[in-house]
């Protein structure tokens, strides 16, 4: 009996947090495979210390950048990570985190997780209303992905 709890408590230890950073490792690994897929100018993948996009605090996880224009896009549909109800990420058994949460005029972040892994997702392509009251947006698009244990 001792052995057997022995042995639960190594398989615990040991096993729990290669568990936890292959999660966090599939996840950048998702976004990055679905984001190479659609044309783009730069597309990286890191893993390591990070500062969060959210509160600029230091964190282990990973990183995913991808840079596209609307040039290069011609037809092709940028995926949506957004985990509401009824949406493809729902059905992955992604949930919002609706304490992070930042939209404007061309960029926003927001935070999804699934299990212990929280991701947060910006998406940048500034905005702005021209002299003459035209609305003028960029051709570039930036997103970046971060991921990391709760």
């Amino acid at each position: 009996m001792k052995a057997r709890i022995f042995l639960l408590q190594l398989v615990l230890i040991v096993g729990f947090p290669a568990y936890a950073a292959a999660g966090k490792q599939d996840a950048c690994e998702y976004f990055f495979l679905a984001l190479k897929a659609v044309p783009h100018d730069i597309i990286s993948r890191s893993e390591g210390a990070h500062q969060s996009l959210w509160d600029r605090k230091q964190y282990d996880g990973c990183e995913v950048q991808f840079v596209t224009d609307d040039t290069l896009l011609a037809g092709s549909r940028v995926p949506d990570f957004d985990a509401l109800q009824g949406s493809e990420m729902y059905r992955r058994g992604w949930r919002v985190n609706n304490s992070i949460g930042a939209d404007g005029p061309g960029t926003g972040i927001f935070g999804i997780e699934k299990k212990s892994v929280l991701c947060l997702v910006r998406h940048d392509q500034p905005a702005y209303l021209d002299d003459d009251g035209t609305f003028v947006q960029s051709e570039t698009l930036s997103i970046t992905v971060q991921c990391r244990q709760k």
